[in-house]
């Protein structure tokens, strides 16, 4: 199943990685480094799924764009992306209505997986 995906990251080589696996794996993929971009894109076209860091370099966090994504496309499963969030984070990001966290390091093979269970796969 061919989907639309946004990946919000502010590391340029990760965003970029997680754009050519998804896009290899035939999907549409868009990529940005902060929740303006990333709100912009959302607000321009619909998607599938968004894997969204919750530390963004620039406010707001992932956590608070992964609230607004839910508000604005609640068909959109969100998959929150973290190396240093606080369980705290990460309960506050599953009651925003996230669909999953995967822990930074990740093996791509993860990422891949529950992108498909998110979109039904």
């Amino acid at each position: 199943m061919t989907a639309r995906i946004l990946v919000v990251d502010d590391e340029a080589g990760l965003r970029t990685v997680l754009q050519d696996i998804l896009e290899l794996e035939g999907h549409e993929v868009e990529a940005c480094e902060d929740s303006t971009s990333a709100r912009s894109l959302l607000d321009s076209k619909p998607f599938n799924a968004a894997l969204v860091d919750v530390f963004l370099t620039e406010e707001p966090a992932g956590i608070e764009l992964a609230k607004h994504i839910q508000q604005v496309s609640p068909e959109t499963k969100v998959i929150l992306m973290t190396g240093y969030a606080e369980e705290s984070d990460i309960k506050d990001g599953y009651i925003s209505g996230a669909y999953a966290c995967i822990r930074k390091p990740f093996l791509l093979d993860d990422v891949i997986r529950v992108v498909s269970t998110a979109l039904g796969g």
